[in-house]
């Protein structure tokens, strides 16, 4: 398998002493099975290029149309305070800077603040990354390998941070901004706007040459994360769509590590 068929966000979180150029794009959500059907992928497509076709919107704002930074951060650090826990089936679609389409991939995100993060992916390749307060551990299954990073230098500098951080000094290296989202979670698929806008908050990190340029959080009706947008240094845009929202419920306690097995090289770059 090549090494570009790895998860996308696994790329945006260890940019740091990784060779992970991978790219994925979105596939029906809640399938349980790796068979896409032409009009599930039609779909979650079109749920893509109405939350795409919104961020650029968002990318190209003037800064009169957005909130004050320190009120649109206040204002997003509530929400993300409320979500202590967050566990949801995904749908990413990633594409080029000429719109084409990359790669597929779903699977299952779980988060609980601060700083900790499961994410696995059962389509097209199993692959699971784990951030555990102190490392990145990134298993590929597939090579027997895995490769561990400080978590602090792993994420340095990338707006993803924000999601389970609620250290201060790292929310002041970013820029924060509220935007009008014009999509519906009822109409994610068709595109189609109502006026149940969701609330949606660009991050930009106040530092330049991070892999990550800009970040979009999209929260739905309830104040759950609905969405993510993240816009690269190659200008390939990766669009996360959430299904099966839960934000209470038991956490094991094997979560947030990894059991390696024995035969599997390890990678230690911390």
């Amino acid at each position: 398998m090549n090494k570009a068929v790895s998860v996308y966000f696994v790329s945006a979180l260890v940019t740091a002493g990784t060779a992970m150029n991978a790219a994925n794009a979105a596939v029906e959500l809640g399938s349980t099975g790796s068979n896409i059907g032409k009009n599930n992928a039609h779909e979650v497509v079109s749920a893509h290029d109405a939350i795409q076709a919104n961020a650029t919107v968002n990318t190209s704002q003037p800064k009169t149309s957005s909130l004050i930074n320190d009120s649109a951060s206040t204002s997003l650090q509530a929400l993300l305070s409320n979500m202590k826990q967050f566990r949801a089936s995904f749908a990413q679609t990633v594409v080029d800077a000429q719109q084409n389409v990359v790669h597929e991939a779903q699977g299952t995100l779980t988060m609980t603040r601060p700083n900790k993060l499961r994410w696995e992916t059962t389509f097209p390749d199993e692959t699971l990354l784990v951030a555990d307060g102190e490392a990145v551990w990134n298993v590929d299954t597939f090579v027997e390998q895995v490769t561990v990073l400080s978590q602090d230098n792993a994420i340095k500098d990338n707006p993803i941070v924000l999601l389970t951080s609620t250290d201060e000094a790292i929310w002041s290296k970013f820029s924060i901004s509220q935007v009008n989202s014009g999509v519906s979670t009822n109409n994610l698929a068709s595109g189609i706007n109502n006026d149940n806008a969701l609330q949606s908050y660009q991050i930009t990190p106040k530092e330049e040459g991070g892999q990550i340029l800009t970040l979009t959080l999209t929260f739905n009706q309830d104040n759950e994360l609905a969405s993510l947008n993240m816009l690269d240094a190659q200008q390939q845009i990766s669009t996360l769509v959430f299904n099966n929202i839960e934000t209470r419920f038991p956490v094991p306690a094997d979560t947030f590590s990894v059991d390696i097995p024995d035969s599997f090289i390890v990678d230690d770059q911390r």
